[in-house]
C-alpha cells in the first residue's frame, strides 16, 4: 500500500507519528485482500498552535472506491483515533457491499417480513 504521512506545524511531538504509524499499520492489515499496489493511504495532520486545535484528514482509495475522513478537536490522540475508526468503519461498509451481504440481508428480513404480513390476515374471518 502507497501511505503518505503529511504533519503540518507539528512540534516535537514523536507520539503522534508513533500513532499515526501504529493506526496506519493496523488499517493496512485490514486492506491486506486487495492487491497491494491498488490501494493508497494519504493522511494530513495539522496543529493550529494559536487556538489549539488539531485536524486530521485520511483519504483511502481502493479499487473502485475512495473513502474519506476529516475529524476536528483540542486532543490530538483522540483526533487521529476517531478518523481512522471513521474510515474503517466505511470500508467494512464498502467490503460488505463489494461481497454482496447487504443484499443477502436484504432478502432474508424480506422473507421474514411477508411471513409476518400473511399470518394476521389468514387469522382474521370473513364477516
Amino acid at each position: 500500500m502507497k501511505c503518505i504521512i503529511e504533519l503540518k506545524h507539528v512540534g516535537p511531538r514523536g507520539h503522534v507519528q508513533q500513532l499515526v504509524e501504529e493506526l496506519t499499520a493496523r488499517l493496512e492489515d485490514k486492506l491486506g485482500h486487495f492487491a497491494p499496489e491498488a490501494t493508497s493511504l494519504h493522511v494530513a495532520f495539522e496543529e493550529n498552535g494559536s487556538h489549539k486545535v488539531y485536524r486530521m484528514s485520511l483519504a483511502c482509495h481502493v479499487p473502485g472506491h475512495m473513502v474519506a475522513a476529516h475529524e476536528e478537536g483540542r486532543e490530538a490522540g483522540a483526533c487521529i483515533r476517531k478518523a481512522f475508526a471513521e474510515v474503517e468503519r466505511q470500508l467494512e461498509k464498502q467490503k460488505a457491499i463489494i461481497r454482496h451481504e447487504r443484499q443477502l440481508r436484504r432478502s432474508r428480513r424480506a422473507g421474514r417480513g411477508e411471513q409476518f404480513r400473511a399470518s394476521p390476515v389468514e387469522a382474521r374471518e370473513p364477516s
